[in-house]
Formats: structure tokens, C-alpha cells, sequence
């Protein structure tokens, strides 16, 4: 199933940072507290989907399944989320001093990645003894706790230790698992200062073992106004639609061995990382800065495909427990499970840059070597039935022979009604290489004009095996057994970027940015049957806009465009004849938006302060075309999945003495819950609110909801849909789909010495 997905317009969290950038450089009285970026920046944390991880920034192209990139200490946490999610190697916790959000610019020039990034750097050690944490709990029993110890050694070095624990039980109560994310971090620094503070070098270890379950879909009745109702039995978002056993029956893909796994241990990871950090600063003004990584880990990934929800056909087909001989009375969902193992990887990763900055120049030049090698990436696959209740029980179809009258199970079922293992199992083995150099300079010529730009120039390198379609059919079994193909391929990506600011007067400006971007392909691309056929990625864009200060508002207005080719997509396929036959296929598309993007902030009132965010955008795809079951689609001109064409975003605080009152409310026009655009979600609102006390420098106190208003609805895809062309037979009647996070209430204490 495909884990790539990737959505432009990313002005939600930096265009206000390019708005204080401009006003903190004016030349006249106006400033702006340096706290607003800490705001701004604590934002991109306010996840309506799931709150481990920061939420994904709309940049107006499809949304990637991988998130926002994030990195730690200037690395990806992950080279490619395919092999582990980004949220099993980091979590946001008390170990990090600061968080950065880069913009697309930023990203493309020192990641070599499209969209925004967040960047979180790590406490390495401070002069006196410190200590700092949070504990975090919420309405459904989430259990989360941080700490951070920093201080010094003797001989100039410093240490930082912390630790991290996270128990969620999720929004429903599986019969399984008391927690569906389990995860536990543990960190330790050393760090080493020289030549009177002006360089340092650091070692820290990292582990992380993360056992978690983010599959998140309810069954519901599509309305033809794009509303949902719940199926009866179900409160949306508050009742399990994973099977009760928690457990995987499957063939290995490695062995053609018969296996039973439990999901939650079975598909988990566990990181062993080790940074090795430093800088110095030369005395000719020259800084050095430079990270070398080395990662062990071993991921795993559990991953249901909901498909069609259906009857039984009287007189032809029934269905009854797999644990038992009743016979199950009503409505039956049909799933393909993708089930990857834990599987062993290595990553290396390295950067080093060296800049110095002028009275009117300032320069950075980098370079990274980064490479992962995994050892037989395998996905297993099968399809199966189970009930439409909250926590389901395993279903076994039957079928009824009229010459003999005799019920039957399904052909190729096993004893737990699971049928057409590896039908689309997935396998590839090998490593990929990302060289680069890049370079930046921001000049300022005058007090009115900066300009600035930078060049990426990366070397990208695949090398390994994948098991195509004709080897599986001539090896004549469901586990790799045939003969592997070998894949290499190079590419060298380019990225340009060049951006201007003219402030014509103190308080009014116009401001500009051109970027360019290629991206090559991914081993991970060739883990199916068919050949990908990988080309070269291009992603030009572009924004030109004005700003204007004033002690009442502050305002940054843009028109974007951007565009992305060769978009790489493995996604699953329902034959229209047979809901219960899937085809994964990998598909190459195009997708370009151009949009209108104004960003406000606005302090009518002492101690408050709203910011205000609207774009409208027109995100369609181009040269989406393929083929499926010996019919022909042509997606042209249609709006991309899960995209808004209209986003509206208020964020509104207040301070009084020791306490703060803040709000965040986003709304997402229509999305369309398929490629042909025949099935869509009407707007909704994600809502967000919260005191803050601050009971002195030490101790404080927060209490915040999720989703408010308690909405109860859809969003994102429905499953099984991606070829339906005509909405009306889905219409009133139950399919299954991703739904908004229900309301929360979170209670967090945090704390320093």
C-alpha cells in the first residue's frame, strides 16, 4: 500500500517567520518580541490527527503518509520513512533546547526533501546544574512523562541525560492492548569544550523502542451532502475496528513458513543511535559545524487495508467465526493486511558546514554523505473477513455447492479464514546513497534591499534487488524463491533557490522567492511486482508578495505556485467486478497548484494577539493516467485527494498576570475522499484550546481540549474507492474510512530546577 503520498502552499508556519524576519531588520521603532517565533514554532505541534508527532504543513501538493520531515541536530531522523516512520526514531520531549521550523527553501537546499522540516537540537550540557520535564495525561489515560539532568563535569566537559516514556491508550479501548503507542527514549551526552569556549565536541547514544499502532478507521454511511453517520454500534473515532486477537497469521515472505505474530510487538522497532557532534569557531570569524551518525534498527509495520463492506448472498455465500461453528448474521468487511516484520537496517549520515558572516554578506557551504542499507525488506500480505462491530471477530466465508449441498470454506482459506497470501506481498533488498554539496549567501546591500539564494548539487545512488512479476510467476510460490533482479540506478538532483526583499518604506515592503528542485527515486519503489519505471522528480515553485507593519497588525500577502512531476505513487487498487480482488500498482503522476496565501498577525489590545491565516489554492493532477483490470483512467484536471482548496486558520491568545488563554481553530474546505473526485468530505474545523498558569519560573500548569466543538466525522480517504467513478452506490450505504481525532481534554505539569 503505498506510504507515499506528498501535499503546496507552506505559509501556515513560515511565511509569519518571513513577517518578523522583515520587521526585525526594519530600520525604524517597530519590533517584535522574539517569543512570537516560539509560538509559532509550538504550533506545528498541534497535530489534529495524532499528537505524537508534529502535524503535516499544507504546501498545496498531496500530503506525504511520512509526515514532515523532521530532523534532529540538522539530520533526518529517517532517510526513508517506507523503512521506519519518522515517530518510532523521535518524539518531542525534554531533551531538545530548541525547535526550528524550516521553510521549503531551507528544506530543499539542506535536506535535499520538498516541503517543511522541523528541526530539533539537543541540550548538550549547561555551566550549572539544571533539570527540567513534563508529565502529560488526558481524557482516555495517556500516561507521557519526559525528564532532562544537565551540567558540569570537570576539565571542561558537560553532560545531559533524559529520559522519555509514552503509554497512550489511543481515543478507543482495544481488546488486545491496554496501549497502542508504547515508546521509551533514552538519551545520553557528553559533551567537551576547548580553546576557551569557542569549540566543542560531543558523543551522544540514543535508544528508542516504540511499539505502536497509528491505524485509525471506523465503518460509517457516506452521505451524499459528503457527511458520514456512524454504523450502528459504533461512536466514530471512540470504538476499535481492529480485529480482537491482535495477531497476524501469514506466510513469511523469507521462509514460505506458516507464521502468527502478535501486531503490536511484531511490528515494532527498536534504534540504537549514535551522534558524534561539534563546532568551532576560527578566529578569523569563520564557524565549523559538523555531524557524523550511526544507526542500528530493526522496524517492523502493520498496516489493514479496509476495503468493501458487504452481505452475505443468501443461498450462496455465508459466514461463521473462525473460533467457533456459529454462523454470523450481518454486515462483513473485507480487509488486506500488510504486515512487514521487524527487519534489520544501518544507516550513516554526515554533515559538515562551514559559514562566516560580513557586514553585508553572509555565506554557509555544506556538505552530507548519507546511506542506509536494509537486508530484505519484506512485506506480507492476505485478505480476510471479520465482523462489523467493534472489535470484530474473525470471520470464515463459506460457500454452498448445489450438486452436493454442501457449505464450504472459501478455496485457499486457512483456519482463520485468511486467503491469497503474498498476492501482493512486497521485497526488495539493498542501499541507497544521498552525496550533496549545497551553498548559500544572503546579501545586504543596503538597509532596504536583501537578497539572497543557494545551490544544491546531490548525488543519489540505488543499488540492490527487487523480485519483479515474472520471477514470482516463474518461481510458481507465494515467498520469494526465484530468481531477484538487480537495480541500480544514479541520478544527480539539482536545487536552486533565490529570494528578495525590497522594503520600500519602514512599514511596507515586497518580498519574493524562486525555488527549483529534483528529486530521483527510491529502492523502496521497487518493494512490488511491477516495474516502476522511476524518472527524475521536478518541483519548480515560486511566491512573490507584499508585507506591512503597523502596532496593530503586521500582514505578509502572496500569490504561490508549484508544481511536482514524476510523483511516485504504490497505491491498492479494487477490481470493480470483484470487491475482494486488490491490485497494488505503482503509478506516475504530476500535481501543480497555484494559490493565494495571506498571513496576519494582529494586536488590537494589550497582551493579545490573533493570527490569521487564509489561502485558497487549486492543488490538480496532470498526466495521471494508468491502467487496472483492462480498464482505462484518466484522472486529468481533477483536484488531488485529501487537499483543500481553502484553509482558514485563527489562532487567538491572551495574557493576564499568570495565565494564558489561547485558541487554535484551522477549517479545510471540501476534500475529495478519491482519485476520480466522485466522492468527497465536506469542510470541517480542527479546534484547539487551552489555559496555560504559570505558577512561578519553575512550575507550571496546562490544561487544553482537542477538537472542542466535538465534531464527529471524516476525513482524509475512503477505502476502496480510488477507481469509483459513479458516487451513487455508495451513497447511504457503510464503508470504511479515516476519521477526525475526537475530544480530548490533556492536562500537562511541567517543571525546572
Amino acid at each position: 500500500m503505498g506510504r507515499a503520498v506528498k501535499s503546496l502552499s507552506a505559509f501556515a508556519i513560515v511565511s509569519i517567520m518571513n513577517l518578523i524576519h522583515a520587521q526585525e531588520n526594519k530600520s525604524d521603532s517597530l519590533r517584535v518580541k522574539t517569543d512570537l517565533k516560539k509560538d509559532q514554532n509550538t504550533s506545528v505541534m498541534l497535530n489534529a490527527s495524532a499528537d505524537n508527532g508534529p502535524r503535516n504543513v499544507n504546501i498545496g501538493l498531496p500530503a506525504s503518509v511520512g509526515g514532515t520531515t523532521i530532523l534532529e541536530n540538522g539530520l533526518p531522523v529517517v532517510m526513508d520513512y517506507v523503512v521506519q516512520m519518522p515517530v518510532r526514531a523521535w518524539r518531542s520531549d525534554s531533551s531538545f533546547e530548541r525547535l526550528e521550523v524550516q521553510d521549503v527553501a531551507k528544506t530543499a537546499l539542506s535536506v535535499g526533501d520538498v516541503g517543511v522540516s522541523v528541526n530539533t537540537y539537543t541540550n548538550k550540557g549547561t555551566d550549572k546544574l539544571q533539570g527540567k520535564g513534563e508529565f502529560v495525561t488526558n481524557s482516555y489515560g495517556l500516561l507521557r512523562g519526559s525528564f532532562n539532568v544537565s551540567g558540569p563535569m570537570k576539565n571542561g566537559f558537560y553532560y545531559s541525560v533524559s529520559a522519555y516514556a509514552n503509554m497512550d491508550p489511543g481515543t478507543f479501548t482495544s481488546a488486545f492492548s491496554q496501549f497502542l503507542d508504547k515508546t521509551q527514549i533514552y538519551k545520553v551526552f557528553v559533551n567537551k569544550k576547548y580553546y576557551d569556549g569557542k569549540g566543542e565536541i560531543g558523543v551522544q547514544y540514543k535508544f528508542v523502542s516504540s511499539q505502536s499502532i497509528s491505524t485509525k478507521q471506523n465503518p460509517y454511511y457516506y452521505r451524499s451532502n459528503g457527511k458520514v453517520d456512524a454504523v450502528e454500534g459504533f461512536k466514530l473515532g471512540r470504538d476499535s475496528y481492529l480485529e480482537k486477537s491482535g495477531l497476524v497469521h501469514y506466510i513469511n515472505p523469507l521462509t514460505g513458513e506458516y507464521t502468527t505474530k502478535d501486531i503490536v510487538k511484531g511490528s515494532g522497532a527498536e534504534n540504537h543511535i549514535f551522534d558524534i557532534i561539534g563546532k568551532n569557531n576560527f578566529n578569523n570569524g569563520m564557524k565549523l559545524n559538523y555531524i557524523l551518525r550511526y544507526q542500528y534498527a530493526e522496524s517492523g509495520y502493520f498496516n489493514p487495508y479496509y476495503s468493501s463492506i458487504g452481505n452475505p448472498v443468501e443461498g450462496k455465500t455465508r459466514f461463521r467465526y473462525a473460533d467457533s461453528d456459529n454462523i454470523y448474521n450481518g454486515k462483513v468487511q473485507s480487509v488486506l493486511m500488510l504486515f512487514t516484520p521487524r527487519v534489520p537496517f544501518n544507516t550513516y549520515m554526515s554533515r559538515v558546514e562551514l559559514s562566516k558572516k560580513y557586514t553585508k554578506h553572509n555565506w554557509n557551504i555544506g556538505f552530507n554523505e548519507w546511506y542506509y542499507h536494509v537486508k530484505n525488506y519484506n512485506t506480507a500480505s492476505y485478505s480476510y473477513y471479520h465482523e462489523v462491530v467493534p472489535n470484530p471477530s474473525l470471520l470464515i466465508q463459506e460457500n454452498y455447492d448445489p450438486l452436493t449441498g454442501i457449505w464450504s470454506p472459501r478455496k485457499g482459506s486457512d483456519q482463520f479464514g485468511g486467503y491469497n497470501h503474498n498476492g501482493v506481498m512486497q521485497y526488495y533488498t539493498g542501499g541507497e546513497n544521498k552525496m550533496a554539496i549545497y551553498g548559500t549567501e544572503k546579501w545586504t546591500p543596503s538597509d532596504k534591499i536583501e537578497v539572497g539564494g543557494g545551490v544544491r548539487l546531490e548525488w543519489q545512488n540505488i543499488n540492490g534487488k527487487w523480485y519483479k512479476g515474472e520471477d514470482r510467476k516463474l518461481s510458481g510460490t507465494n515467498w520469494v524463491s526465484g530468481n531477484k533482479t538487480k537495480v541500480k540506478k544514479d541520478w544527480i538532483n539539482k536545487t536552486f533557490t533565490v529570494n528578495a526583499l525590497w522594503k520600500i518604506i519602514p512599514s511596507f515592503g515586497l518580498q519574493g522567492e524562486a525555488t527549483y528542485s529534483e528529486l530521483g527515486g527510491k529502492l523502496s519503489n521497487y518493494a512490488g511486482s511491477d516495474d516502476p519505471g522511476i524518472k527524475k522528480s521536478k518541483i519548480p515553485g515560486a511566491s512573490f508578495g507584499a508585507y506591512f507593519n503597523h502596532s496593530l497588525v503586521r500582514v505578509v500577502s502572496k500569490v504561490t505556485y508549484i508544481q511536482r512531476s514524476n510523483f511516485m505513487n504504490n497505491s491498492t487498487f479494487t477490481n470493480p467486478k470483484d470487491p475482494t480482488d486488490y491490485m497494488k500498482k505503482t503509478i506516475s503522476y504530476d500535481v501543480k497548484t497555484i494559490g493565494w496565501t495571506t498571513d496576519a498577525l494582529v494586536t488590537p489590545l494589550k497582551n493579545f494577539q490573533l493570527h490569521i491565516l487564509f489561502t485558497l489554492q487549486n492543488p490538480e493532477y496532470k498526466n495521471y493516467k494508468f491502467e487496472a483490470y483492462d480498464i482505462k483512467y484518466d484522472y486529468d484536471g481533477n483536484i488531488a485527494r485529501s487537499v483543500s482548496k481553502t484553509i482558514i486558520e485563527l489562532d487567538p491568545s491572551y495574557s493576564w498576570k499568570k495565565i494564558k488563554f489561547w485558541g487554535s481553530a484551522r477549517y479545510f474546505s471540501k476534500e475529495y475522499a478519491n482519485y476520480t473526485n466522485s466522492l468527497f468530505f465536506a469542510g470541517r474545523w480542527e479546534t484547539f484550546a487551552g489555559i496555560d498558569y504559570k505558577y512561578n519560573s519553575n512550575l507550571s500548569f496546562g490544561v487544553s481540549a482537542v477538537n472542542l466543538l466535538n465534531q464527529s466525522g471524516a476525513q482524509g480517504s475512503i477505502s476502496g474507492t480510488n477507481t469509483a467513478v459513479d458516487p451513487a452506490p455508495y451513497y447511504n450505504k457503510p464503508v470504511a474510512g479515516t476519521y477526525i481525532r475526537p475530544f480530548t481534554l490533556e492536562f500537562k505539569t511541567k517543571f525546572k530546577f
